[in-house]
Parts: C-alpha cells; sequence; structure tokens
C-alpha cells in the first residue's frame, strides 16, 4: 500500500517548504490558509506572502476558485509540520508514543531489510534534520506552551501579549528550527529593517531559550544562547517635562470618569501603567488608604502604594458608583461574547483600555496641543518627588523599583522605615490632582 508523505520542496532562499501545494485540492488549501489566519491574522499572511487582505478574504468565500499554489506553499510555512500533517494527511503525531518508537527500533535491530528501508526513509525526508541534530533544536508545540505559560506566570498582561506576539512570528520566520547560523542571519536582517524591532526578537529568544531549551538540552541550549547578543539600542525617547498644573487641567478635561480615574491614579503614585489597570477592587483599601499592589519579579518590586484622602474620597464617593452601574449594565453583554465575568467584575477598571486612553489623549490634546506617553506620569511622579526633597530611596519604595533583595538588605540592616512613614512621606510630598 502507497503512504502518503509530507513533500518537501526547497525554495530560493535555502529554506524548505514542508508541503507541494501542487497536490493539494481546494478544501485543503483553504484549511491551511485559515490556520495560519488563525495564528497570524489576515494582515500579517497578506504581508508576508505579497497579498491583499481582500484578496485573502475572497480566497475564503470561494469568490475566486483556484488559489495559487506559490501562494499556499508561502502560507504553509507558517504552520507546523504536525499542523500540516493534520490538515493534509489527518495525521495525529499525538499518538506515536515512547512505545512505538521502541518498537520500532527494535524491529530495525533485528530486520536488515526493515532497517534498509527505514533509515532510507529518515534519510529521504529527514536528511537535514539528522545531519544538523548536534547544531539545531527543532521547536515543537510543547515547547511553544511551556514557553508561553511562563511568560504568562511571570510577566505582566501587557508584556504577555507583546512577548507572545514577537515570538509566535519568529519561529514561524525561522521555521521552528533553530540553529547558531540561522539565529544571527535572521537578527541581521531585521537590523536592516529595525534596530528596535532586532532588539525585541533577540530579548524574546534568548528568554526562550535560557527557560526552554538550556534546561532539556544543556549543551546545545548555551552554544545557541552564546552565539548572540542582545541587540542594543539607544532610547531616543526622553520623558516629556510635565507640570501639575497641567496634568490638574488634563484632568479636569477627561470626559471618560473610568478614564479620569485611571489617569488621577497614575498622576498621583507613579505607578507603571500595567499595574493600575490590572488592579483589583479588593486591593484597594479605602479606609486606611492603601494600594495593595502584591507584586515581586526579579527586577521589579511593586510594595504598596497610597491614596490622599481627597482622592479616595472621589473614588469611594464618585467613582465607584459610576463603575458599578457599569459592570451591572454590560455583565450580560460580557457573558454573551465569552469573557470570565467573575474576573471581569472585579477589576477596578472593568472597561475598554483602548477607550480610556483616547478619551485620555483627546484632553492631552485639548490642553497641551500634544500627546505624551501614560508611561511619562511615572516619570512625572519620580521628578516631582525628588524636586520635594524625598530621598531617592522612599520614591522608588513608593514606585515598585527596588529589586526584592535589595530591599530587603535595605530593610533588614540599613533603612528601616515603616509602612506608617511611608504614607507620611506620601500624604506630604506626592503631587494632588484633587
Amino acid at each position: 500500500m502507497r503512504h502518503s508523505k509530507l513533500i518537501y520542496i526547497t525554495r530560493a532562499d535555502g529554506y524548505l517548504c514542508m508541503i507541494d501545494a501542487t497536490k493539494l485540492d481546494d478544501d485543503k488549501k483553504i484549511k491551511i490558509l485559515e490556520k495560519a489566519i488563525e495564528k497570524f491574522g489576515k494582515a500579517y499572511i497578506a504581508q508576508k506572502c505579497g497579498v491583499s487582505r481582500q484578496t485573502i478574504y475572497r480566497y475564503l468565500k470561494r469568490e475566486i476558485q483556484s488559489i495559487p499554489n506559490e501562494f499556499i506553499q508561502c502560507v504553509s510555512n507558517f504552520l507546523s509540520i504536525e499542523e500540516l500533517g493534520d490538515i493534509v494527511y489527518g495525521l495525529r503525531t499525538v499518538e506515536v508514543d515512547e512505545n512505538i518508537v521502541l518498537s520500532v527500533i527494535v524491529k530495525m535491530k533485528r530486520d536488515p531489510n526493515f532497517r534498509a528501508f527505514f533509515l532510507s526513509l529518515m534519510n529521504q525526508f529527514l536528511g537535514e534534520y539528522i545531519q544538523d541534530a548536534s547544531t539545531s533544536y527543532v521547536i515543537t508545540k510543547d515547547d511553544v506552551d511551556r514557553f508561553l505559560n511562563y511568560v504568562k506566570a511571570t510577566k505582566s498582561n501587557i508584556t504577555y501579549k507583546t512577548i507572545k506576539n514577537y515570538f509566535l512570528k519568529i519561529i514561524a520566520e525561522l521555521n521552528y528550527t533553530l540553529t547558531a547560523q540561522r539565529i544571527k542571519d535572521y537578527i541581521t536582517k531585521q537590523m536592516a529593517i529595525s534596530k528596535g524591532r532586532a532588539y525585541h526578537i533577540s530579548k524574546v529568544l534568548k528568554l526562550f531559550i535560557k527557560e526552554i531549551i538550556i534546561p532539556k538540552n544543556s549543551s546545545l541550549g548555551r552554544e545557541l544562547y552564546n552565539s548572540f547578543k542582545t541587540i542594543k539600542v539607544e532610547k531616543e525617547y526622553s520623558p516629556e517635562h510635565l507640570s501639575l498644573e497641567d496634568l490638574k487641567k488634563i484632568f479636569n478635561s477627561i470626559e471618560h470618569l473610568g478614564a479620569k480615574a485611571f489617569f488621577l491614579i497614575l498622576a498621583e503614585t507613579g505607578l507603571r501603567v500595567g499595574e493600575v489597570l490590572n488592579l483589583r477592587v479588593e486591593q484597594i483599601d479605602f479606609e486606611h488608604r492603601i494600594i495593595h499592589i502584591s507584586k515581586v519579579s526579579e527586577t521589579k518590586r511593586a510594595y504598596i502604594s497610597f491614596l490622599h484622602e481627597s482622592t479616595a474620597k472621589w473614588l469611594k464617593d464618585v467613582y465607584l458608583p459610576y463603575r458599578e452601574e457599569f459592570v451591572n449594565k454590560y455583565e450580560k453583554k460580557i457573558r454573551n461574547i465569552n469573557i470570565n465575568v467573575e474576573v471581569w467584575k472585579k477589576r477596578l477598571f472593568p472597561f475598554s483600555e483602548n477607550d480610556m486612553r483616547k478619551t485620555i489623549k483627546n484632553a492631552m490634546w485639548k490642553i497641551l496641543k500634544r500627546e505624551f506617553r501614560l508611561y511619562d506620569l511615572r516619570s512625572f511622579f519620580a521628578s516631582y518627588m525628588l524636586k520635594q526633597g524625598v530621598s531617592p530611596m522612599i520614591v522608588n519604595l513608593l514606585q515598585g523599583r527596588a529589586p526584592p533583595q535589595q530591599f530587603q538588605i535595605l530593610q533588614n540592616h540599613y533603612f528601616v522605615v515603616s509602612d506608617i512613614e511611608l504614607q507620611q512621606y506620601y500624604d506630604k510630598y506626592a503631587p494632588r490632582l484633587l
């Protein structure tokens, strides 16, 4: 009986296509396109394969009956061999376990004819991988899942989304195979396009190799890790010079009450945008005017922050009733779009982040005739406190900037400050918009 096989075609750029599109029917071409769009989106696939998004839309709607083979071969490069196998041949690689692999090895040892047949197939279809096995690493679905789970558990939601977006595109463009030379060539190519992009790509690859490959294959992992350096990018952006009076005017001009509260907390605490955005109502102690961030990582320590008395009163009397009304109004609609309603209901800011940012930017343009990054409010807070004569260490503690180990050493041996004293510094020197 003749068995179907994935057919590898050498492309002009030296990489391998996983399929021969001339042997596919239209249904399978559509499934390949749908799977690639599910992973990377229409815009990305359209850009990489040289067609318009409208053309892709017409392919999916079957308004164009014949999909070009060259286009599908390009699209197939963004899928793993397992995904293509499932679509093209209905193969399920997860059904091949260790016992089957051992059985094949035993049969190869005992049966010379089978051994010759099997090795011939391996050389024909996997020769490149066998030859490069000691210097290359093939990324599996398990590797992808483990890495994304690690990032999700250790990074903020915004950082997780950024890394995920970069990572999935990187491994697709590298055909799920890492070698020292391929990584260097890839980063060099990205450098020519954008140093900023190359910087993010090099950081993501370093993190993946460190957390996933090195624990599995130490020698190969370290070879890959040391084969390239994290791209250095000179920071061209300088934080805006902001005055307290300008921030007060912007605050008073913000129309969206949720965005108003969001802006108020950012300006008066100097916390990171992601930290404020992800706050839950239960993290705010309105009686004692304390924000419990409770976040510790290798580079960040967000201990606790505080609210001014007037701010706590405004949030409690004005903002929370508005928020409660919003939650009650849209809870049913949220349930219908398959979002975890219980988690959503606990958020201090259950609104669309884009809507809040847009409203704040409109207020910036109205007052300043320009806009600045919300992250600049963090710089404003630090500068404002330092100008009041507050110790840099106090500022670092209030903004969660002291690393955990450094914080512990300072607290235990050199710099003892209680939560009450920290709040006293805040009450006396922190900026007030109300």
